[in-house]
């Protein structure tokens, strides 16, 4: 595990869906390899999330609304209660693995000017699925040959050790890293604004002077229409991706 200065707050607006839930914080206890505590911020469910505090009750807080804040408004609950430097912004349709939030803090802490830091990930729809990065911007991303979460890291962390890519367009917000201090300096997230919270925010971000990046050792698995009953979709899809994005590594 890591120090304290590496300590993560993971916020994770939900409606329903406790499979997709369960597996999620699963996932996050076996393979977070930082120290971290888990924000759930439950918009009203009606199926058994709102047993959630019977089985988990380690490094986690359970929130539960009345009415459905959607998910820009869970994760500005989640941005209220905690305290840790870095915070992870996410959807609970993903799955991920080993090293994953460590791989993705060591990124994001390369140079100050970066903002945000995400993932690769699985779903064909999203630009920053990793077969659309291959094709369009890093060739030297290895075909797999293996549908396995786990052994698809493996492979990128090989070939790709704390290496990543800066972008011109908006990250997805299913899964996205940031330090808190950032954050105090561009603001929460819009409640009330149209369209996806994420390019919202990395408008902002970039307003504010900052950059964004894409992490090329850290893949999860995103599930279609996973988050469907939170009231915003946090993952934009289908950027123009520039094949001359600068390319850092620590």
């Amino acid at each position: 595990m890591g120090t304290a200065e590496t300590a993560a707050d993971i916020l994770i607006p939900v409606v329903n869906r406790y499979s997709r839930t369960r597996g999620l914080l699963e996932g996050i206890y076996r393979h977070t390899d930082v120290p971290f505590h888990i924000y759930v911020i439950d918009n009203g469910s009606t199926d058994e999330t709102v047993d959630l505090d019977k089985i988990y009750t380690r490094d986690i807080t359970i929130v539960r609304n009345r009415r459905n804040r959607g998910w820009r408004g869970g994760i500005n609950q989640g941005l209220e209660l905690g305290k840790n430097p870095y915070v992870v912004f996410m959807n609970n349709d993903v799955e991920v693995s080993r090293n994953w939030l460590g791989n993705l803090i060591s990124f994001l802490d390369t140079h100050p000017r970066i903002g945000a830091v995400g993932p690769l990930d699985s779903h064909p729809g999203d630009w920053q699925c990793v077969d659309n990065i291959r094709e369009k911007i890093v060739s030297q991303i290895p075909h797999f040959l293996t549908e396995d979460l786990h052994e698809r890291n493996r492979i990128l962390q090989y070939h790709f050790h704390r290496a990543g890519i800066l972008i011109e367009d908006s990250l997805g917000f299913f899964c996205v890293t940031l330090k808190r201090r950032t954050v105090h300096a561009v603001g929460c997230l819009d409640e009330n604004s149209a369209g996806s919270g994420g390019g919202d925010y990395c408008r902002r971000l970039r307003k504010a002077g900052y950059v964004l990046g894409l992490s090329l050792d850290t893949y999860v698995v995103r599930h279609a229409n996973g988050a469907a009953e939170t009231a915003c979709d946090a993952s934009p899809r289908g950027p123009a991706l520039k094949k001359n994005a600068s390319r850092l590594k620590a």
